[in-house]
């Protein structure tokens, strides 16, 4: 059963929250909780006493309530501790790693098993299928790495040169998104996401908002939905991370730093984030066994609890291109089961 969702939910009123006439309603402002027409939204909102920083959004893209359901299809055992990144194949096969153990694997799910096909003594700090069915992993260097179908590790064409690449995705119309640091990392220094097309060409660097702010403190993880709109888990510190909505032209449209009663006692924990076949965002919460549903624009429309299926401490998500949800987890602290399993499920309403 679902979690009880806590959502974003939105009735317009007949008439501008500002200047009360009859001018459509058009815009809302997450901050102050206004809803706008045009001319408010353009000449009077932006005049108003500390509203600078205020997140105003196309009144269409505020998150609506859903219910999402989730059932477990099939879960295989894995030889990992962790399932830290998980990328799903054409052929149906899933590369999975462990980061601290170094292992990279491609597996294939046959029965209740996973058929180890290949497997590499090889720490990955981020990796994506391309549309030809080769894995680009960041590794060691300033190239992205690159697996073929036959086994053969080569580097790819995707340099970030000056920066270290760390977690990576591919968009819907087939560019190489990547996040890039400094390359003494983890010191402070440089934290970037770039936009690359097939033949590698860097076509935008994203590092200031409209502020000429950082966009992200440390970067983890990222994935985007096909309005072109980029979402950034970040890790503010120890103890406060957050996912960080990119508009196209590299402004920060949203924040989204947990749920208030989901997290109101154990921190929001945002372990990956991956784009739904209806081009919402799921963020795993391994802190609070919780499925963060956001709209792509980074407003939540419901959470889901994993541990309702007794899946605990979700840690990597992947879709198929029919749309099953697979959910790696995580090895729970002082369990005597060494290895962690693999969850094949179906999803409804997101």
């Amino acid at each position: 059963m679902a979690f009880s969702p806590s959502v974003i939910t939105c009735q317009a009123p007949a008439k501008c929250r500002i200047c009360e006439t009859d001018r459509p309603i058009k815009w809302k402002c997450i901050d102050c909780d206004n809803l706008l027409c045009n001319h408010c939204k353009e000449k009077v909102h932006p005049n108003l006493k500390n509203t600078e920083n205020h997140r105003v959004v196309n009144i269409k893209d505020v998150g609506q309530p859903t219910a999402v359901e989730l059932n477990i299809s099939k879960q295989y055992q894995t030889e990992l501790s962790t399932v830290g990144y998980m990328s799903y194949c054409h052929d149906d096969s899933l590369w999975i790693n462990n980061i601290t153990e170094k292992v990279l694997q491609r597996v294939k799910p046959e029965g209740t098993k996973l058929n180890i096909l290949s497997s590499f003594n090889i720490k990955v700090y981020g990796m994506a299928v391309t549309q030809t069915n080769n894995l680009l992993i960041s590794t060691n260097g300033k190239k992205l790495k690159q697996i073929s179908n036959t086994g053969t590790l080569t580097d790819s064409g995707y340099n970030v040169s000056p920066f270290l690449p760390t977690a990576v995705h591919i968009t819907s119309d087939n560019k190489v998104l990547v996040i890039g640091v400094n390359s003494d990392y983890p010191k402070p220094g440089r934290r970037v996401v770039i936009l690359m097309n097939e033949n590698g060409d860097h076509e935008r660097v994203y590092e200031h908002d409209q502020h000429k702010q950082t966009i992200s403190n440390n970067p983890k993880n990222i994935t985007s939905t096909s309005n072109g709109n980029i979402h950034v888990v970040d890790k503010v510190s120890d103890h406060r991370l957050r996912v960080v909505v990119l508009g196209q032209g590299g402004d920060i449209i949203n924040i989204y730093t947990g749920d208030k009663e989901i997290n109101k006692d154990r921190s929001f924990l945002p372990t990956d984030i991956v784009t739904t076949p209806r081009d919402n965002v799921i963020v795993a919460d391994m802190n609070t066994d919780t499925l963060h549903i956001l709209n792509n624009v980074g407003l939540l429309m419901t959470c889901y609890k994993t541990s309702d299926r007794n899946i605990i401490y979700p840690r990597s998500l992947a879709f198929s291109p029919t749309g099953q949800l697979y959910i790696g987890c995580n090895r729970i602290n002082r369990s005597t089961t060494k290895k962690v399993k693999l969850y094949e499920m179906t999803i409804s309403g997101c």
